[in-house]
């Protein structure tokens, strides 16, 4: 479950970064930090990890999700491509601590709940359709391409309550 560490490196790292700027306790202002931590680290590094076990440890990974048999131009590909999509959000997400502009941001979080719920909506279709109840089709995995969208949607609204630490124009 490298994706539950990644969440509890997120919520320590924030937990540091608020313990060291006292100026950022209000209610919005924690938000804001736990957002950039989310996107950061929960969605942003777990997600280039994810596309490095897709695409150095595929075969195995494919194995886990249910996608089997292994062969190189169908379930490789498919890994190769999902590979692609995790790096994406990852690097995204990644730059959310750079780059602290609402908008941006927006896009980020508007990128992972299309990507995530679209891999939930596929996971459940391989459950019911073909009784795929692999280990990353239908458990842990499955309720984190459900959650971390969902979170990611609350934090951004929290956040965006009278936010002196983020403007519109991304200056922090």
């Amino acid at each position: 479950m490298p994706f539950l560490f990644w969440i509890l490196v997120a919520l320590i790292g924030a937990g540091i970064y608020l313990l060291r700027h006292k100026d950022k306790r209000g209610s919005v202002a924690v938000t804001t930090v736990l957002l950039m931590f989310w996107l950061g680290i929960a969605i942003g590094i777990a997600s280039i990890f994810g596309a490095a076990f897709h695409i150095f440890d595929g075969k195995e990974t494919a194995e886990n999700i249910g996608f089997v048999p292994w062969n190189k131009t169908g379930t490789y590909a498919f890994q190769y491509e999902n590979a692609m999509g995790d790096l994406a959000i990852g690097v995204v997400g990644l730059l959310c601590f750079w780059i602290r502009d609402r908008k941006f941001w927006l896009a980020a979080v508007i990128f992972a709940v299309i990507l995530f719920w679209g891999d939930a909506i596929g996971h459940i279709y391989q459950l019911e359709k073909y009784d795929n109840h692999a280990a990353d089709n239908s458990g842990f995995v499955l309720w984190l391409d459900l959650l971390n969208p969902a979170i990611l949607i609350v934090l951004y609204w929290l956040s965006g309550r009278k936010n002196p630490a983020l403007s519109e124009s991304g200056s922090s």
